[in-house]
């Protein structure tokens, strides 16, 4: 048996795919435990997996209040100014985790890409480390150079006009932003300090696993030699079913959008308003999802159905298609339906999410402030393009025949903690 502590930052799209992955090695007969914010401890321990807590629903809801989580340029450093206070406090549970897990025997940490704790316990305590990525733009290479908010770059420009152009992007923004809480850290550790954290120390030594496949992002020379592509981790069939009143609503009618800006965005009053214009000038029924009720009217049309939560894998096979923000989760979700999707992205990983998905040619994309025509249009031409429905349906069926994310990932896993033994 292998001791597997997973830490997965993020929201749900984030946490999601962590959850599968430990359930498949928990299959195997590892005991799995599963480090994420308070939130997510019902969806864990219903999943049979340990959970542990890394940050608290008080401090969670603190850092989702921040009206500049989202923002495309101070986004970045405003989650990390949520993070780096609690990295020593992180750091110590995970380390007292850590020996209690190898007291039982041999243990591996798999890490995702702000899971930054677990690069430092393996070089203070030599355990084996997976990074794991969801996404492409994780990866600050000049090859298939990601897509960023500002930086779209052009495919023809010049590789080393790309690669210059991102070094000087780590140096002069992302290293200010998280060298000092690290090194700082680090000097506690009796460890030296890192530069180029995003681009380089960031990524294991040892394995660097793509949850996605080459179809989508395909490693490239730029990225670390021992990264290995996979595919989307979903969730399984879920179990649930759909509530009463949603059951209804899809009964009732033509298949629906479903819209939503992503279980963390508590400020998309703006994305809604833009999505529910479009989609009554075009005359659509609508699913909205979001936690947040109050970023919509007090009163919505009959056309307009809101709720809370809703499982995406049943959802999306009575939807027509999906507006949403770009996270990788719904972004896999909608794939592997057969959907079209309009995506509307804010920050983070979303805008190169967008850019691949509309160069599969399965999406149109928008930016959250273009005019409400803009949408319109977008909106009625993903619907009304029958090479969109084809292209969507070849990538479900690619999808569905595909050997499952978890389960290459847990043999990726169990294969590093082998390679390390003695």
């Amino acid at each position: 048996m292998i001791r597997v502590i997973i830490l997965a930052a993020g929201s749900a799209g984030d946490v999601y795919p962590f959850i599968v992955i430990g359930q498949a090695l928990r299959a195997r007969g590892h005991a799995v435990t599963l480090v994420a914010s308070a939130n997510f401890q019902a969806r864990v321990e219903q999943a049979g997996l340990r959970f542990v807590s890394g940050l608290s629903q008080e401090d969670l809801d603190a850092s989702v209040a921040d009206p500049d989580l989202w923002h495309p340029i101070k986004g970045f450093a405003t989650i990390w100014k949520h993070m780096a206070r609690h990295l020593p406090q992180a750091y110590t549970q995970q380390l007292a985790l850590l020996k209690a897990e190898q007291q039982q025997g041999p243990t591996v940490i798999v890490a995702s890409t702000l899971g930054l704790t677990g690069r430092l316990l393996q070089e203070t305590q030599g355990v084996p480390l997976a990074t794991l990525h969801l996404a492409p733009s994780c990866f600050l290479g000049a090859r298939d150079a990601s897509v960023r908010r500002g930086l779209n770059w052009p495919r023809a420009l010049p590789q080393p006009v790309i690669r210059l152009s991102m070094a000087l992007v780590e140096r002069l923004m992302l290293d200010p932003i998280v060298r000092p809480a690290i090194n700082r850290l680090r000097a506690s550790l009796g460890l030296a300090p890192v530069r180029r954290v995003m681009s380089h120390w960031l990524h294991s030594p040892q394995r660097v696993i793509c949850a996605f496949p080459a179809w989508f992002a395909a490693p490239q020379p730029d990225w670390p030699p021992h990264t290995v592509c996979t595919a989307f981790p979903r969730m399984p069939p879920s179990s649930q079913q759909l509530a009463p009143d949603l059951q209804r609503f899809l009964d009732a009618g033509t298949a629906p959008i479903v819209v939503t800006p992503g279980s963390a965005m508590a400020h998309g009053r703006h994305f809604l308003a833009r999505a529910l214009d479009a989609a009554g000038e075009l005359g659509l029924r609508v699913v909205v999802v979001t936690p947040y009720r109050s970023q919509l009217p007090a009163t919505l049309p009959a056309s307009v159905l809101y709720v809370a939560y809703a499982p995406f894998d049943l959802l999306s096979r009575r939807a027509a298609a999906f507006v949403h923000h770009g996270g990788i989760g719904t972004s896999a979700t909608v794939l592997a339906a057969g959907k079209p999707q309009l995506v509307v992205p804010f920050a983070f990983d979303q805008p190169d999410n967008a850019a691949r998905l509309r160069r599969l040619g399965v999406a149109a994309t928008v930016l959250p402030d273009a005019p409400p025509r803009a949408w319109r249009a977008a909106l009625a031409g993903l619907l009304g393009d029958p090479a969109v429905a084809t292209a969507c349906a070849e990538i479900a069926v690619r999808m569905a025949q595909a050997v499952p994310a978890e389960q290459q990932i847990a043999d990726l896993v169990t294969g590093l903690v082998e390679s390390s033994r003695p």
